[in-house]
């Protein structure tokens, strides 16, 4: 089981006026005015391919990032203009790959800045006799693509936590553009702590951040965030999960020092138990009100015959206090299953008149990618796809989405991998409404 500029007259053309192919069109279908039929496939190399994550630019294009090339793997970014086709201003064509090591390195989460730069993180990791060993990586990219020099003397900056497997699993940008980078210290151990960097516009860690730029919480057992959201207020929230047989959703909220807010749960920081077996929090958005909107997935069985399941996409809302909000669900907690097979929800955004998307996978071996339209109340949104559930097919294998971002127009953008071990970055675009 991640330019603010542009022309305003483009701008409320792009908004105002809807193409006639989607006329008639109802929400969740597949939007044919991207890529033809609704879908982009984008290769970087002969294998293992994959988007993680997707923003979208002040001026309607779209960015995604993941990885490419297995376990020698770079980071990989394709930015794609409104009508799903590659954007040859970036990259030369549409495609940029970076190097941090000769081994894996994988983008894990991208945001835009105000000024139009592209921040993607991630992590890079190799074998060593002891083990994996691991680092948060950023690299930032000007608009056009090229590595941006400014930030850590070449465009790439890394930050160790421990000797072991350290990984950043996601970024956001602060109002006054500073970087939020947010993963797991010492991953592949029970010791494993949610990891939290933050770093000033020229890529050096910000001391006010904890002492010397870095943060890490430890829940009751290892914990991995996944996810992070800034509020309106400047605190930080990041949520996550504890290492499989013990799982809950975590969730921790940060002062703009990077303390943790103990008008937060008390102490900052929280553990919700959402159904059986392993779960995990994986996306976190927060509501115009302040509420924090998390989504993940429960009930998947463990490894040892449990009879329960299949998996299921699973969301929570709380309180800013860190109190579930009993108005969503009944008691602050929402389940969705996909019929008999497994599903899990990978990200999750608010659109502008407040539902809730979540998006992510179903189907296993066979999967595809499932997105899920959720009414303020947590009910599902029966106007979205007939039953507020919507899923896709790319290939005949393995369709998996992580990444999901909402246009200013209110179409739905969501980014993963087509194919199994000749995986591709995916796209899909739906109509909102």
């Amino acid at each position: 089981m991640s330019v603010r500029r542009t022309s305003a007259v483009a701008l409320f053309i792009s908004l105002a006026v809807m193409p006639s192919a989607l006329a008639g069109a109802g929400p969740g279908t597949l939007d044919t005015t991207f890529g033809g039929d609704g879908k982009v496939t984008t290769e970087f190399g002969p294998s293992f391919d994959g988007a993680t994550a997707v923003a979208i630019q002040a001026d309607g294009k779209i960015v995604a990032v993941g990885g490419a090339g297995g376990s020698a793997g770079r980071f990989a970014l394709a930015r794609y203009d409104t009508d799903g086709t590659l954007d040859a201003t970036f990259g030369g064509d549409g495609k940029v790959r970076t190097d941090f090591t000769n081994r894996s390195d994988v983008a894990q989460g991208v945001a835009i800045q105000a000024d139009g730069k592209i921040v993607a993180a991630g992590d890079i990791t190799r074998f060593t006799p002891n083990g994996v060993v691991g680092r948060f990586a950023l690299a930032r990219y000007d608009t056009n693509g090229t590595l941006d020099p400014t930030f850590g003397g070449d465009g790439r900056v890394t930050t160790s936590f421990t000797d072991g497997e350290d990984g950043a699993s996601a970024v956001a940008i602060q109002a006054d553009g500073k970087i939020v980078a947010a993963g797991s210290a010492n991953g592949s151990c029970f010791c494993s702590r949610f990891a939290l960097a933050r770093y000033d516009d020229d890529g050096t860690l910000d001391a006010t951040f904890g002492g010397d730029g870095k943060v890490t919480t430890r829940f009751a057992h290892g914990s991995q965030a996944t996810a992070v959201a800034i509020q309106a207020d400047g605190k930080i929230v990041a949520v996550g999960g504890q290492v499989p047989e013990v799982s809950r959703f975590e969730v921790a909220r940060y002062g703009t020092d990077g303390t943790l807010d103990p008008s937060f749960s008390g102490d900052g920081k929280l553990t919700t138990n959402m159904g059986l077996g392993e779960e995990s929090a994986t996306g976190v958005a927060i509501q115009a009100n302040g509420r924090i909107v998390v989504a993940g997935y429960t009930d998947v069985p463990h490894e040892f015959g449990d009879t329960f399941g299949p998996g299921k996409f699973a969301l929570a809302r709380y309180r800013a206090d860190g109190t579930l909000h009993d108005a969503f669900g009944g008691d602050g907690k929402v389940t969705t299953r996909f019929g008999h097979t497994t599903a899990a929800a990978e990200g999750v955004a608010i659109q502008a008149d407040g539902k809730i998307v979540a998006v992510g996978h179903t189907g296993g071996d066979g999967g595809r990618f499932a997105l899920v339209r959720y009414d303020l109340d947590g009910s599902l949104d029966a106007t979205f796809g007939g039953d507020g559930r919507v899923t896709t097919n790319f290939t005949a294998g393995e369709d998996f989405a992580f990444g999901v971002a909402v246009q200013a127009d209110g179409r739905i953008v969501a980014a993963g991998r087509a194919g199994g071990s000749g995986g591709r970055f995916a796209l899909a675009r739906y109509v909102g409404g």
